[in-house]
């Protein structure tokens, strides 16, 4: 929760519309993030798909056994072609993936450190109430063993 510096209970409903701002903005960031992830990915996995079909069909099977060298031509230009797209595509992932690497790192060293800090500030607050309980259980058995005590 954020610390505001002014009347906490006069301006309740504008402290609550900010923080509700602030989660909405960062859940926006976050799901635009994550979908355009995903479409470069789509993007790239349709590229390696196209350059697997040119391939694939550069060589007509049909007319293998009639090779001129006008269809040697055009079964190397479209292997070049196909090639190409495969070499654009992985010179293409091999970016995504060396940008978002150092992004998710960070993401992730971000996410490891606020865990932790977390769960010490709950380890603390777990250490606070044990100590009150056990302060009250020792004045419990301190103030019941006074009260025997003094009733003998």
């Amino acid at each position: 929760m954020m610390e505001y510096f002014i009347d906490q209970e006069k301006y309740f409903y504008l402290i609550l519309l900010h923080s509700y701002a602030i989660i909405c903005i960062g859940i926006v960031v976050i799901l635009a993030t994550g979908t355009m992830l995903l479409t470069y990915l789509q993007y790239v996995c349709g590229m390696f798909r196209i350059a697997s079909y040119r391939i694939e069909h550069a060589i007509n099977f049909n007319i293998r056994q009639n090779i001129s060298q006008k269809i040697k031509i055009l079964m190397s230009e479209d292997i070049i072609c196909a090639v190409d797209t495969h070499r654009r595509t992985m010179k293409l992932s091999k970016h995504l993936m060396s940008t978002w690497e150092v992004t998710i790192f960070c993401l992730i060293v971000l996410g490891v450190a606020c865990l932790t800090l977390n769960l010490f500030q709950v380890s603390f607050l777990f250490r606070i109430v044990i100590y009150k309980n056990a302060c009250k259980c020792c004045s419990k058995i301190i103030c019941s063993n006074n009260y025997c005590s003094v009733s003998r």
